[in-house]
């Protein structure tokens, strides 16, 4: 065999093993997103304000695994529940912000998703949360504009988690707690009132721990 012929060889040999050792750990990446997803899913029903969920410790740069799996979408909808969780409990551990900030971020987050989000389920969850979000805002209850628009805010969020998806039972309970609200004689929008207003699957718990 020739010189130039073992080098060749050498060389191929050596992509082949570089090729495969690269196969190798991006295998080792997806499956840690699979755990990763899996485990904080869970984590998430108990811990919902766990400021170290779905971070798995992949190895490959700029994560080709996470792209391949589509890990951007699915993030983005867990990271907009959490946000939501953030504005419920009122502080974002990783974060330093008020809760109106952490309002907003979530408010955007949520709007993002009713269009973005892969399933209608998930675009539905995003809207009746949004619709929650929107009615349990802290709002002056002396002024009858601003709790009209509350009202109605959240009344076309509510109908437009029903539209994505018509089997949303929380998003129908919600806007029916609006509309009595609504009714002459119901009394005005106030904390009471507003406590009614229950997350059901609206913290996205129905959703999480189904992976990739």
């Amino acid at each position: 065999m020739s010189v130039l012929r073992r080098h060749r060889l050498g060389a191929v040999t050596l992509v082949l093993a570089g090729i495969a050792v690269l196969l190798v750990l991006f295998a080792f990446d997806a499956r840690a997103w699979q755990s990763s997803v899996r485990r904080d899913d869970i984590r998430f029903r108990a811990l919902p304000d766990h400021v170290r969920l779905w971070r798995p410790a992949t190895i490959l740069p700029f994560d080709p695994a996470g792209t391949v799996l589509g890990t951007s979408d699915t993030m983005a909808f867990r990271r907009a529940l959490q946000s939501f969780w953030y504005v419920h409990v009122g502080a974002n551990p990783d974060l330093r912000a008020d809760l109106p900030t952490l309002r907003a971020k979530a408010q955007q987050e949520l709007l993002t998703l009713t269009s973005k989000a892969k399933t209608p389920g998930e675009r539905s969850d995003a809207a009746n949360l949004l619709g929650v979000l929107v009615i349990t805002t802290p709002v002056p209850t002396q002024s009858d504009q601003a709790v009209d628009l509350v009202l109605k805010n959240s009344i076309k969020y509510f109908q437009q988690a029903i539209t994505l998806d018509p089997t949303d039972t929380d998003a129908k309970e919600n806007l029916e707690l609006v509309l009595r609200i609504t009714k002459p004689g119901k009394g005005r929008l106030g904390r009471d009132a507003r406590s009614g207003f229950g997350f059901g699957k609206g913290h996205g718990t129905q959703t999480l721990g189904n992976g990739y």
